[in-house]
């Protein structure tokens, strides 16, 4: 097990222990037996990739499940709630309700890391310094993928983006579509999931501060040259605009509120 990480906001400290969740102790973690609710998520989610049910299907009745987990009702409630806390099932109430399988949506992912980023003291420096990382890589493989129509029809609308007929709401959404596209382009889940979360703290908790009407040129501009470098082909150039793109967005938001950079990451539901 590592040692903990000194935190410069008086976070929790951080550690790490493969062989099962740290205890009191941290140098001696303990391992617990999965509940029965946790086992029976797992098995849930074992049946929805075995092709059983597809997204936006109904899984089993109750009582269906409740014979093939055997389990509780107490166990296989709590079950679901843990899979509908991950964004995996949607719980609908009333007259044909029930839990519906759901597409896997990062911001349940955001928001799982926002409070391990919170509780650990990381700062909005700390995440746009991450987003830096992240986004030139993604820009750069998707320069790398061979022309195609699908490719030029997703950022040919970005090339020549007219603001002036876009309210603040629709700049926000597209700006952020933007970069939302360029992670589903990856070939790479992990990385599309990882960028896609840290993307939609910085969209939800940083960019909320960065007006997207007066920046509306600035945005437009700088999405308008990575979109045309992805779609010649040229990932070096691809790079190097999403980089200088990050850096732009960084100071506009530390140059609004200049403390904003060291404040600790909000959890928010």
């Amino acid at each position: 097990m590592s040692e903990p990480l000194d935190s410069e906001a008086d976070g929790l400290p951080i550690v790490y222990a493969p062989r099962g969740f740290a205890a009191a102790d941290t140098q001696h973690p303990r391992q617990r037996a999965p509940k029965a609710a946790e086992v029976t998520a797992s098995r849930i989610v074992d049946d929805i990739l075995k092709g059983s049910v597809r997204v936006g299907d109904k899984l089993p009745t109750e009582p269906e499940m409740l014979e093939r987990y055997e389990v509780s009702r107490e166990s296989l409630r709590e079950a679901l709630r843990l899979l509908e806390i991950q964004g995996i099932v949607d719980i609908k109430r009333g007259p044909g309700g029930g839990p519906f399988v759901a597409p896997l949506n990062s911001g349940y992912l955001a928001r799982t890391s926002s409070l391990y980023f919170h509780l650990s003291g990381a700062t909005y420096s700390e995440l746009l310094d991450t987003w830096a990382a992240l986004e030139p890589t993604l820009a750069e493989r998707a320069a790398k993928l061979p022309a195609s129509r699908t490719k030029r029809e997703m950022f040919t609308p970005f090339l020549a983006y007219d603001t002036e007929s876009h309210v603040e709401l629709e700049l926000f959404d597209d700006f952020n579509n933007f970069h939302s596209l360029i992670a589903a382009l990856s070939g790479n889940r992990v990385l599309t999931l990882v960028t896609q979360a840290v993307t939609h703290i910085v969209a939800e908790q940083v960019l909320q501060s960065v007006d997207p009407v007066a920046e509306r040129e600035m945005l437009s501009h700088s999405h308008a040259d990575v979109a045309q470098a992805i779609l010649d082909g040229r990932p070096s150039k691809a790079r190097k605009l999403m980089t200088e793109h990050i850096l732009e967005v960084t100071r506009t938001y530390l140059e609004r509120d200049p403390s904003a950079g060291e404040r600790r990451i909000d959890w928010r539901l």
